[in-house]
């Protein structure tokens, strides 16, 4: 629904913005009053009594915040039209207590009495969060991210190209904000340059907002998990046009549970390299420090972005809860917006999640249709030990690029059991430690070589996590087993340790 719309049915709406938006949002707020036929006042902290939109946040004066407030409150006072008020809660966040809940209470009233009133309306842009209590109260409007043919548009007025990397480096960019980006844009560079100034600034923006770009894997491939790399050639053809015609829906995405290390984040890089979708982290911290106002406009900026892969690492950080327990309010409007989110998202937007203790997830995230798989990452087998350490040797001895390296199929073995319940982060360091080991004794110019004695020193060099928290990481795959799919066929290799008998039978 338009703004305009909004205004002739509501007689109070909230928009949350940032900084940089605030003119831009009050062009689009007066051009929509304009076209219901209403004037548009301004009310700001920095300036008494209210004013033209035009020229409203270039005001300051000085005077009394408190008496301020308290005027602009007063429905007699009140301009006729579309009254919009500028950080008016943030404002009253700085003063004291007592005059707050006063304040508070005559924002109230005002919305009450204006619902019986056809000549006002009232609309408050915070670049903060607005209170909670007011949530029935005041409308919450979203204003949408410029779509690809306003995007084109603006690159016109510039005279720039119109090219599908450049409008794939502004969406999911504000109008303001994609303004700013073209006008750090150099005419004369090329395309690719052009693309590269663009992406700089969305990264920046993104950042800001506590979405990042996460960067590629150092290796193409990610060893095991062959379950779960079977399942994403199948995603892929998902988001073909194939599977539209036949009303294939989109993959919702992946949940991964696991210990920490054992390839949960790579495997996120991997898909994001396979897809050739960026890959989107979005940051609890920042989540939970912005507020769920925020956490909305991160994803609307995601699904901005599709194709994309929407990445959520350690989703149990976010519910820091024991099992059956209800998290707080925080939390509770967190798993909300989420669930509406994965529901109802239309984007070409996969989702994946990892997860270290299944036991704070809310049941309600694990149901059938938030996510389309759920992959539970073991330890790895002796096979795919073999194929991990290989994968990251051949990155410093080319050696091991084909065949078993310059290990025999007797010295992989002995490797092999000496890596048992090692994650693959921490296989991926011992053939790290062992290639720096070698190369700071190495002469200049000669080969480095990686052989058995300098991968079982950085293996005996090293405590593992299943050494420091054999328990905890027992008690958290027993739990994930019953909810989730295993990750790797685990069949049989000629590297397998053998199995002990702890008890002896009664026949022997």
């Amino acid at each position: 629904m338009s703004l305009a719309a909004i205004l002739t049915d509501r007689p109070s709406i909230a928009i949350s913005i940032d900084p940089p938006d605030r003119q831009h949002t009050l062009e689009r707020v007066a051009i929509a009053a304009a076209q219901i036929g209403r004037q548009c006042a301004v009310w700001t902290p920095c300036a008494q009594g209210w004013h033209d939109w035009a020229r409203a946040l270039s005001i300051w004066e000085d005077g009394d915040l408190e008496r301020s407030i308290a005027a602009c409150l007063q429905v007699d006072r009140l301009p006729l039209g579309v009254a919009v008020y500028v950080d008016l809660f943030a404002a009253i966040a700085t003063l004291p207590p007592a005059f707050g809940i006063r304040a508070t209470i005559a924002i109230e009233n005002l919305c009450c009495q204006l619902q019986q009133s056809s000549q006002h309306r009232i609309v408050f842009l915070e670049t903060g969060e607005i209170p909670t209590r007011f949530a029935r109260t005041i409308y919450s409007y979203e204003l949408p991210l410029p779509i690809r043919s306003e995007i084109e548009s603006m690159l016109k007025e510039r005279e720039l190209p119109i090219a599908p990397n450049i409008l794939n480096a502004l969406s999911g960019l504000t109008e303001s904000e994609v303004k700013i980006a073209l006008q750090r844009v150099d005419l004369h560079l090329d395309p690719s340059a052009i693309v590269e100034t663009l992406l700089n600034y969305k990264y920046a923006v993104f950042k800001n907002h506590g979405l990042e770009f996460l960067n590629e894997t150092t290796t193409k491939d990610i060893g095991g998990l062959d379950l779960l790399k079977a399942e994403l050639d199948l995603v892929l053809r998902t988001f073909s046009d194939e599977a539209r015609a036949y009303n294939i829906p989109l993959h919702r995405g992946f949940f991964t549970v696991g210990p920490p290390g054992v390839g949960k984040t790579y495997f996120a890089k991997i898909c994001s390299q396979k897809l050739g979708f960026p890959l989107v982290n979005i940051g609890i911290d920042a989540v939970k420090s912005q507020g769920i106002v925020k956490f909305k406009q991160m994803l609307r900026r995601i699904d901005a972005c599709e194709p994309c892969i929407a990445f959520i690492d350690e989703l149990d950080k976010f519910f820091p809860r024991g099992e059956g327990e209800r998290g707080d309010e925080a939390s509770e409007q967190i798993l909300a917006v989420l669930l509406t989110w994965l529901n109802e998202k239309t984007s070409r937007t996969l989702s994946i999640a990892t997860a270290n203790r299944l036991r704070n997830i809310p049941v309600e995230l694990t149901r059938a249709g938030r996510f389309d798989s759920a992959y539970y990452i073991d330890f790895p087998s002796p096979a795919e030990r073999k194929e991990i350490l290989q994968i990251h040797c051949a990155r410093f001895d080319r050696a091991f690029e084909c065949g078993d390296g310059r290990l025999s199929r007797e010295e992989w073995a002995r490797i092999l059991e000496k890596t048992n319940k090692c994650t693959g982060a921490e296989l991926a360091q011992i053939a790290t430690d062992a290639a720096r080991a070698i190369f700071c004794t190495l002469a200049p110019g000669a080969e480095l070589k990686i052989e058995l004695t300098d991968l079982l020193t950085a293996r005996e060099n090293m405590k593992t996590l299943n050494q420091r928290d054999g328990e905890a990481i027992s008690a958290m795959e027993n739990q994930a087993k019953g909810f989730c799919k295993p990750a790797s066929s685990n069949t049989s290799s000629p590297f397998d340790l053998p199995i002990r008998k702890l008890y002896k039978s009664a026949n022997n």
